[in-house]
């Protein structure tokens, strides 16, 4: 049975204790009496699926989950060799990873039929190239994690082979090499480095992605960004940079960070923040997506 990692009694003590909100301001955020929260924080009482969605908000818009994420993580195993070791958990993780980062990228596969793909089942009604993203992006983690130890450092090599393995067979992508010429972007007006530029622009990533003097959540965030700044790839961009984020995270021993599909407006938009030099966005849901990696992985 799954344990609660943060409770809503928890989310409302810490907006109290650090967004300063009375719990008078509360019920009126919540759009509830002051005896709810009265009850829900004095008397045990859980509140209902709606008003533990609406807490949730509201404990993401106001309190830094990056202290969250580094109390979790004293309490944590080797994430590794959890994956390395528990075989039913590593399935599980790599077809949801799979499933929800191709969607992000517009893939109609369901998660049953991903799942279907990675097994080398067929899959009714889909073309060849929707069951090879499946299969390719899971071979893609499989070389992650083979890769993996702690404090491993992330090198061109690895980004390259990554970028092989997820754009395998999609010849006209170029796997493994860098954009041979501009390409545009529908989710930013932000220009991108002309592909003259972008072998000196990853040179400059790579020089710097392995320090984390600034805090392990905070420095993956601002990589993530980045290097989708960058887009090196003709294609595969996004998978790409949300493996690095894995592997990065997790030989560092934090959990991993799981963006769903069902958040990729967000994700879309944090991302756009960023052009402004505002990264709080990002740093939240990177700090979310890790919570929900950790209810996979250990939480149980």
């Amino acid at each position: 049975m799954k344990k609660e990692l943060i409770t809503e009694k928890h989310k409302l003590e810490r907006l109290i204790k650090y967004a300063g909100l009375s719990r008078a301001e509360l019920a009126r955020a919540l759009e509830v009496s002051y005896r709810t929260v009265f009850r829900w924080l004095e008397e045990g009482v859980k509140p209902h699926p709606a008003q533990a969605r609406s807490i949730d908000e509201l404990f993401k818009d106001h309190v830094d989950l990056t202290e969250t994420i580094e109390e979790i993580k004293k309490g944590i195993r080797d994430p590794i060799k959890l994956l390395k070791q528990n075989k039913e958990i590593r399935e599980k993780f790599f077809a949801l990873m799979t499933y929800h980062s191709n969607a992000i990228e517009g893939s109609r596969m369901t998660l049953k039929e991903t799942e279907m793909a990675i097994e080398g089942k067929k899959v009714k009604g889909k073309e060849l190239f929707e069951v090879l993203e499946a299969v390719n992006h899971h071979n893609a983690l499989l070389y992650m994690l083979e890769e993996l130890k702690a404090n491993y450092k992330i090198s061109e090599e690895f980004i390259l082979k990554l970028h092989s393995i997820v754009m395998y067979n999609f010849n006209n992508k170029l796997p493994g090499k860098y954009r041979t010429s501009y390409v545009n972007l529908t989710n930013t007006e932000k220009k991108l480095p002309s592909a003259q530029m972008v072998p000196a622009e990853m040179r400059k990533f790579i020089k710097g992605i392995n320090n984390y003097k600034q805090g392990v959540v905070k420095k993956v965030s601002l990589d993530h960004y980045e290097f989708e700044s960058v887009h090196p790839f003709f294609d595969g961009n996004g998978r790409v940079g949300r493996i690095i984020m894995l592997a990065q995270l997790l030989s560092k021993g934090y959990p991993p960070a799981i963006i769903e599909i069902e958040d990729r407006y967000k994700y879309y938009l944090a991302l756009s923040r960023g052009d402004l030099g505002d990264f709080r966005n990002l740093i939240q849901m990177i700090c979310d997506s890790i919570l929900k990696g950790y209810n996979l992985l250990f939480a149980s």
